[in-house]
């Protein structure tokens, strides 16, 4: 058995099983926490296959803001159970074991996942000799898609607008 499909079955049983226990948690916390598990092994499967683009675009837009947004949410809605300082402090040692052993592995195999170069690369319409993926990418996106990205700038323009309204409004009734 190659490193490569030996690779590819831990990614995908971790993100299978991860996505199960997400389904199944009952505590908004732990869920957002498994959903960010699964993301990050989806990211390197993405390196895997070769797709640096993607797999950089996974890491920032939903690891790092979406994920975020899901945790702001569920900390401002009303968890009184979970923000009892004794549940915190009992389950506290165990995560950190838990999750120093995780640190490890994750240290410990990082250079492997990086240096992996695919032996199935998957099949490309256009030719990476002449430039990057992410430059095909984004000449794709930028010539077939332009009024998509133009239509998406105006409503986050307007999203940030009605943001600070709301801000100025609140702050004025406070």
């Amino acid at each position: 058995m190659s490193w490569d499909l030996l690779i590819f079955y831990y990614l995908a049983i971790v993100m299978i099983v991860s996505t199960v226990l997400a389904v199944f948690s009952r505590n908004p916390v732990y869920t957002v926490l498994l959903v960010l598990i699964m993301i990050v092994h989806q990211a390197f499967v993405l390196l895997t296959l070769g797709s640096d683009f993607l797999t950089a675009v996974q890491l920032i837009v939903y690891a790092g803001a979406v994920l975020v947004l899901f945790l702001f949410v569920v900390y401002l809605i009303n968890l009184r159970k979970e923000t009892q300082l004794n549940i915190f402090i009992k389950r506290f040692s165990l995560s950190f074991i838990i999750f120093l052993v995780s640190m490890f592995f994750l240290l410990k195999n990082l250079g492997v996942l990086v240096a992996l170069k695919p032996t199935f690369p998957a099949y490309l319409p256009f030719d990476l000799e002449k430039n990057s993926n992410t430059w095909w990418i984004a000449t794709y996106l930028f010539t077939n898609y332009l009024l998509q990205f133009e239509i998406l700038g105006v409503i986050l323009l307007v999203a940030i607008f009605g943001v600070v309204f709301l801000i100025r409004k609140v702050r004025e009734v406070g």
